[in-house]
């Protein structure tokens, strides 16, 4: 048993050294043009080692995306979880707005990366579907949401807005606080409302 718990954490480590490594040269090349052998050099380990973690450098990327994307997902499922009945559909989004940039502003390294010209292509476009679905599985769950508009069109209105506001709070180097951006956020949205 004591065994398989320090193998667990040999490999923890191992697959953590690498997804590391190839963070770190994600910020200086594009995906393309890194090889399994920049990984491995910058790593510090034989191709071999690379290979019992991950079929290949899309693997690899594949794995950390759905990471953040899992990351980012639970800190939504956690907040809702505290929803009440008796809460206002306005204040759930405060919240979740809240929730949702302060998780941001913990992955934003990795976020900025995946968003710049050095990620894969398509990030922004998986970020947003894994985002919606989210997004969607939580407001079904919330008996006070009664959108009269159709669902497709609520979600990709919703997940567009928070989207564009992270990707500019990226882009200003989060020139501003998570609290900051939800009232940023929850402002936008009144002066929507009134307008």
């Amino acid at each position: 048993m004591i065994f398989l718990s320090i193998y667990a954490e040999k490999n923890r480590k191992t697959k953590q050294l690498i997804q590391t490594s190839f963070m770190s040269i994600l910020e200086k090349k594009t995906f393309d043009s890194i090889t399994v052998g920049d990984i491995t050099k910058t790593a510090q380990i034989n191709r071999g080692t690379f290979y019992l973690h991950y079929t290949d450098k899309f693997d690899l990327l594949d794995q950390i995306e759905q990471q953040l994307f899992e990351d980012l997902g639970n800190h939504i499922d956690e907040l809702q979880s505290h929803y009440s009945s008796t809460q206002t559909f306005e204040k759930g989004q405060e919240q979740l707005a809240a929730t949702l940039f302060s998780s941001i502003k913990m992955h934003s390294p990795i976020i900025k990366i995946f968003l710049s010209n050095h990620g894969r292509p398509g990030f922004h476009l998986r970020f947003r579907d894994a985002f919606s679905e989210k997004v969607h599985v939580n407001l079904v769950k919330n008996e006070s949401f009664n959108a009269t508009v159709p669902m497709d069109y609520f979600l990709s209105f919703i997940t567009s807005a928070f989207l564009g506001l992270i990707e500019q709070w990226v882009h200003n180097g989060l020139d501003k606080t998570p609290q900051e951006m939800t009232a940023l956020y929850i402002e936008i949205v009144s002066y929507i409302q009134k307008k």
